[in-house]
């Protein structure tokens, strides 16, 4: 009976934990792309609160996916491709710079510039998405 313990757990629980949180950021950050364009319409603030706090849980879940799935390419060699976790940090840069920018007060912080970021972190989460659909269909 050998009571060797080295080796690591499968890295399903992991897979599973990463697909669970980084579904969050994908509704988040969609989601502040339409409550900034609620905003622009109404000019109530509460659409600009709604985008600050989308982008506040967008920013934790994603961080907390990146995590993971660095933890399990480096752990396991398994998980998204080095590209696709590249893209998933620009999407949280992008996200970070939006955060910055919501908090400006009123008008401003949504009108041009949040906006235009929040278009373009959707637009790099889509990007960071293809990059792991892609290397998924060449296992």
């Amino acid at each position: 009976m050998s009571l060797d313990h080295t080796k690591p757990m499968s890295p399903w629980p992991m897979r599973a934990a990463c697909g669970f949180f980084a579904s969050f950021p994908v509704a988040c950050f969609f989601l502040t792309v339409l409550t900034d364009i609620a905003y622009w319409q109404t000019s109530n603030l509460l659409w600009l609160h709604f985008s600050e706090w989308l982008l506040l849980a967008g920013l934790i879940f994603g961080l907390l996916a990146l995590v993971i799935a660095v933890l399990g390419r480096a752990i396991w060699k398994d998980g998204p491709s080095w590209s696709a976790l590249l893209a998933g940090v620009f999407v949280l840069l992008a996200a970070t710079l939006n955060s910055f920018i919501h908090t400006a007060d009123g008008w401003t912080a949504v009108v041009p510039y949040g906006l235009a970021v929040s278009i373009v972190t959707v637009l790099v989460m889509a990007l960071a998405a293809w990059l792991g659909r892609q290397e998924a269909s060449h296992v």
